[in-house]
Formats: C-alpha cells, sequence, structure tokens
C-alpha cells in the first residue's frame, strides 16, 4: 500500500467523517459505537475500532450511500478500492434481490459497480462486479463474519472499450470482467440503492474503507502493528502503545494526537501531541509507551500525514469476545462518555 494513502476512511469519528456526502432519505445509514453493536443480532463488533458503518435492510428503494470525490481514476489509469463488508446473521428478503453496494461513477453515471444478489428462497448472499451491474455472481459472502473486499478497476483508454474489472474476496480474484465501455471517474459511491422493499431484514456493516492507486496491504485484523491515514481508534478499554511514528507524506504540518477515550468527542484534551514538520522526514516518539484507561484515538492533521503505532496491549483488542466482554463491563465516565 503505498502513502500517503489516495483516500482513507476508518468512520471513527462516529459521522460521515472525512467523505464528501452522505445520501440516506429514510434513514437507514448510521455510524454505531461498539456498545450498541454487540447488542444487536449476532454480537458483532466493528472490523477495527470503536465504530463503523451500518445500514439496516431499508425495505425501500431510496438510496443509502456515502460519496467522494477523492476517488478518481483516468483514463487509461488504475485504482484498488478495498472495504470490509459484515452481513448480519438475520439479513433476508421475501423476493430475489440484486443492488449495488459500492460504484465507480464518471459525473453521476455508473461505470463499474460490486453488486449484491440476495436469494429469497435461501436468504443466499452473494456477491459480483459489473459495468452498470453484476449480470453473475461467483462466490457467497458468509453472513456473520467479517469479509476483505477488493476491487481492481483499469479504466477505459476511451478509443478502445478495453476497461477491466477485477473482483478479490478475502484475497483471493474471484471474477474478471473486461471489454468495458467506460469514461474516467470523478467519484465513489458506498452504500445500498435500488434495494427491493422485500429487502426488510438485517443489517450490512462496512469499515476500513481505502483507495489508492495500488493494491492495500492484507494485514490481520488484530495486528499490533499499524498504519493508518485517517482518524482511527487503535483499541478499546486500557491498554499501551509501545511504539509511535509520524509518517510525513511531503507536508509541512503533519501533526498526531492521542485520546483516552473510546467514545468520539471533540471536545477532548489529548493525551499526547507530536508533529512531523519536516516534509517527507518521518518522526519517531522519544516519549513511549504511551498508556491509556479507556481507549486509544489517534486523530490526524496537516497535509499529507499517516501513523504507524505498534500496540503493545490491550484489553479490547484480540478477538470479538474480547471486545465484547469489555463491552459488558465498561462504566461510564462523567458525561457519558
Amino acid at each position: 500500500m503505498s502513502f500517503p494513502m489516495i483516500f482513507a476512511s476508518h468512520f471513527d469519528t462516529g459521522t460521515i467523517g472525512t467523505w464528501d456526502t452522505e445520501t440516506d432519505v429514510s434513514g437507514a445509514l448510521d455510524y454505531p459505537h461498539y456498545t450498541t453493536l454487540v447488542t444487536l443480532t449476532g454480537r458483532p463488533t466493528p472490523y477495527r475500532g470503536a465504530y463503523c458503518m451500518r445500514i439496516q435492510a431499508p425495505a425501500n428503494t431510496a438510496a443509502h450511500t456515502l460519496l467522494e470525490g477523492d476517488i478518481n481514476i483516468a483514463a487509461a489509469g488504475t485504482g484498488w478500492t478495498r472495504f470490509m463488508l459484515y452481513v448480519s446473521t438475520d439479513f433476508a428478503a421475501t423476493a430475489n434481490d440484486i443492488f449495488n453496494i459500492f460504484e465507480l461513477q464518471a459525473s453521476g453515471t455508473v461505470e463499474g459497480a460490486i453488486s449484491l444478489q440476495i436469494t429469497a428462497a435461501t436468504d443466499l448472499v452473494e456477491i459480483g462486479i459489473g459495468e452498470l451491474a453484476a449480470a453473475t455472481f461467483p462466490a457467497e459472502v458468509s453472513k456473520g463474519v467479517w469479509h476483505q473486499i477488493e476491487l481492481r478497476a483499469l479504466i477505459d483508454d476511451i478509443a478502445s472499450n478495453n476497461g477491466v474489472l477485477e473482483l478479490f474476496l478475502d484475497g483471493v480474484s474471484i471474477q474478471t470482467v473486461s471489454s468495458l465501455d467506460q469514461a474516467a471517474i470523478t467519484d465513489g459511491v458506498l452504500g445500498t440503492k435500488n434495494t427491493l422493499s422485500t429487502t426488510d431484514t438485517g443489517f450490512l456493516l462496512f469499515d476500513e474503507f481505502v483507495f489508492d492507486d495500488t493494491r492495500a496491504a492484507i494485514t490481520h485484523r488484530f495486528a499490533t502493528h499499524r498504519i493508518v491515514g485517517a482518524d482511527a481508534f487503535l483499541f478499546v478499554g486500557a491498554g499501551q502503545l509501545d511504539n509511535v511514528k509520524i509518517l510525513n507524506g511531503g507536508g509541512t504540518d503533519s501533526t498526531l494526537e492521542l485520546y483516552d477515550t473510546d467514545i468520539y468527542n471533540a471536545s477532548l484534551r489529548p493525551l499526547w501531541r507530536g508533529t512531523a514538520p519536516t516534509a517527507n522526514v518521518d518522526t519517531d516518539a522519544a516519549d513511549v509507551p504511551v498508556v491509556f484507561t479507556r481507549g486509544c484515538l489517534a486523530r490526524l492533521a496537516g497535509t499529507l500525514t499517516g501513523a504507524q503505532f505498534s500496540i503493545g496491549r490491550a484489553v479490547g483488542w484480540g478477538s470479538d469476545g474480547a471486545i465484547r466482554n469489555y463491552a459488558a463491563r465498561r462504566i461510564s465516565s462523567v458525561g457519558g462518555l
């Protein structure tokens, strides 16, 4: 994965974050906290961090999406999209349904899409790709677990109808479509569109979205070495960072702030703050380890910045069970934080 990434979103502000716009006509899209998620069917937790994006089965055809204009690919250019997807164990429909969950658009026109298909008789969920929507669905998306979804898009050079899309599920290439007639990509759209009213039970979760011009790294969900390019919770509950490095991608204003919390609140004061003020020069923190009681939120500011961490220990880390157990015994502090 190249650094800096073109666009990244961990959903860990519990809001739209750095996406450009949100469309959610019927209120099916939100960003629940892990303490809410563990009360739902299947007791899911975010892929990483304290929040993720959720779309509840809306039982309507309205769009429930996020749009980002930094997701653009020139003619004859290549872009890589990666996100994590969780289908709830009770996700169901009373009629067969096909709908997109990610689109590459050229000024509103769909030029590449990842689609899901749900079969009413079995509630089987399958995934596929196509220029406007998938026509075939080569793989099942099993429920109740997180999956890594990747899309490689080589955009048509405009003269030859030679666009190519390739879909990866959990690191394995499962489908390629080619000879596509496409325009250059101006936007990416994540979420559900045109679901049938009969898709009315359960929910989808999205987390750890990345768009770049090279393939994003495949890492273990609970790896103790982590690189982030946007605001992110590193863990929840008491824990420790053994190493902190601020990555400078070419700006002169890179900063990193670390907060002792497991709930995003813009008015909190940081526990730790560091800078990497010299273009293309990374800065290793000298005052480590850094110890946290409630959790660790990393917030980045500046131009072309990121951060690299080594997680020493954390009670809400390492497994879904560890996060659920901490959520069950978690005591709110003053003000409900």
